[in-house]
This record gives C-alpha cells, structure tokens and sequence, in this order.
C-alpha cells in the first residue's frame, strides 16, 4: 500500500509523512536508549500488535531512519538501532514531550498507564553537553515506582539501559512517576523535589551533588525552551 502523503512544500508535512503514523515515534523513543531486539520494542510497547510492529520498523528502515545489527557474544541476535538521522529525529522529540508532560500529564493517569524509568531518562541524558562530562566515570541508577534504569557516564557520553545491574551503582535516585511528570512539566524543580523527599538520593555524596546539578541544570534549560516553569496545571 503507497504511503499517503499530504503534498505540501512544507518541513513539517514532509516530516509527519515520514513519522507521523501511530506508533512510529515511540518506536524511536525506544530505540534512543540504544539498539533493541524486536522482542524488546514489542514488550516496551504493548498495545502495539505484532503485525503492526513489524510494519512500523521495515518502514523506518525504508525511510533510512533505523538500522539492524547483530549484537555482540554470547546474544548473538538481530537487534534495530537509530541511524544518524533517526538519532537527530530523536533529539527534535525532547520539546514535544515536555510539551506533553506540560500540559496533558495528570496524577490519575499515572496510576493507571505505563511507566517506564528510561523514557525520560533518554532526553536528558541525550541533551547533555560532553564538556559537561568530562573527566566523569560513574553508573548512576534510576528507581522510578517500580522501573529501573541506570545512567553511564564516561568519555564525555551518558547512555542510559534498562534495568538494574549486578554492579552497585555509585549513587541511587528514588521516585516515582507523578513527581517526574511535575518536573518534565515544569511545575516542580529537581531541587525542590529532593527537599521535599519526592526525590530521595542514596549513596556517594560528591556523585550524588553531581549527578543533582546535571539534572537541575539540563531540566531546567530543557523546561525553558518550552515555556518555563509558570504553568499551573496539575502534576
């Protein structure tokens, strides 16, 4: 079946021709924490249909905006990971989402609606500056309600996986979902949250005060370019 197309000269009509199914950005949310097997997309997008899946993820290929890799021994399986150009899609995503967060995220949906820890992991973590990096070697871990991501920092990068690890984390950051959408939404600060135990910080303190000044100051600086924090929805 041909894609339809809405025949404008316009970025934005060309780029919603590309993206603008269902299903199709989340698949590249998903894939911004790195490469991911088809069985992992299907279990972090449930909802979505085998059939429907599979179509999604040829047609970001076709559009050159995903691609495939075997991963490394002893997995040895296919995985699908962005291109360079799927990755700078997934960047464009960060202000739509916040977006979201500002103004449709409401604590009664959080109880009943999916929650992963990495999907708001990813943004922050993909907007930080290496500089900002720099000289840092650290694994911080995520525990939001009941999902676990961890935060690698080295060589200037911060990459975030999925899950908990057998080795400790340098520090812990304990939350929960509604106080992640406050502060996506610009209705609470990092700083605020842990003063008020909505963020309760464990483990080394010099990796803790960094890890909270990285977090301040890209949130803060990501929120800005929405909006700003004056907003008065619910959290």
């Amino acid at each position: 079946m041909a894609r339809r197309s809405y025949d404008q000269y316009c970025g934005l009509a060309h780029a919603l021709d590309v993206v603008g199914e269902r299903w199709t950005l989340l698949i590249v949310r998903e894939l911004m924490s790195g490469p991911k097997r088809y069985s992992d997309l299907e279990a972090a997008l449930s909802g979505i249909g085998t059939s429907l899946l599979a179509a999604r993820v040829k047609q970001l290929q076709s559009d050159g905006l995903v691609g495939r890799r075997l991963l490394d021994p002893p997995v040895n399986a296919v995985a699908y990971e962005l291109t360079t150009t799927g990755r700078e899609l997934g960047r464009a995503l960060a202000p739509l989402a916040l977006w979201g967060a500002r103004y449709f995220l409401s604590e009664q949906g959080a109880a009943a609606e999916q929650f992963r820890a990495e999907w708001a992991l990813v943004f922050v973590a993909d907007s930080l500056e290496p500089d900002a990096l720099r000289n840092l070697a650290v694994d911080y871990e995520f525990h939001i309600d009941d999902s676990v991501a961890r935060m690698h920092i080295s060589d200037g990068r911060a990459e975030i996986t999925t899950g908990s690890s057998e080795i400790p984390a340098t520090a812990v950051l304990r939350s929960d979902a509604v106080t992640v959408g406050a502060i996506a939404g610009g209705r609470l600060t990092v700083t605020d949250a842990v003063m008020q135990g909505r963020i309760r910080p464990e483990g080394d303190p010099e990796a803790l005060q960094t890890l909270l000044t990285l977090l301040n100051t890209q949130v803060n600086s990501l929120v800005a370019q929405v909006g700003g924090p004056e907003h008065s929805g619910t959290a």
